[in-house]
């Protein structure tokens, strides 16, 4: 397997995991607070604002461009992701808005040259696909997994 299809593969694994024991919930599920202050349409709606972001961060990577537009910073993730959960959508809208988003994102991966992924030799580090694919799929993926495990677990009782 090639560096991007194993990149692209981990991150499909990823997604159908997270989202998986999400697709039976009734519409009502999605509106319980259970991460902080956010539920679940509002953490799917702050993950779907990364994957269009990142989008974007990949094709101009693919064009030859800095991922990141210029003036803008995207190290004030706390900043964006309250932006991105205002725009949730209720219920099962937000998973649709979710799905949607993931498939831009992982569209924009497939587009990326295989190239561009892979370990870059001279820097001994991930190269770009597999940094964009990493930052806002597998690692927020992770980063969320257990928090929804938890409460999906809670709500069994």
């Amino acid at each position: 397997m090639s560096d991007k299809a194993a990149a692209i593969n981990e991150l499909e694994s990823a997604y159908e995991k997270f989202r998986a024991p999400i697709a039976g919930l009734a519409d009502d599920a999605y509106s319980e607070v259970w991460l902080g202050e956010w539920n679940l349409s509002q953490l799917l709606a702050h993950m779907n604002g990364w994957f269009r972001e990142m989008s974007g961060a990949i094709e101009r990577a693919g064009r030859g461009e800095r991922p990141t537009p210029e003036g803008v910073d995207y190290s004030k993730a706390d900043e964006w992701n309250v932006g991105f959960a205002k725009n949730a959508k209720p219920g099962k809208a937000a998973l649709a808005e979710f799905d949607e988003g993931f498939k831009m994102y992982l569209g924009a991966a497939r587009n990326l040259p295989d190239t561009m992924y892979g370990i870059d030799p001279e820097k001994g580090r991930p190269k770009i696909g597999n940094r964009l694919l990493d930052g806002a799929g597998v690692h927020h993926f992770n980063e969320h997994q257990g928090d929804l495990d938890s409460w999906l677990k809670s709500r069994q009782k």
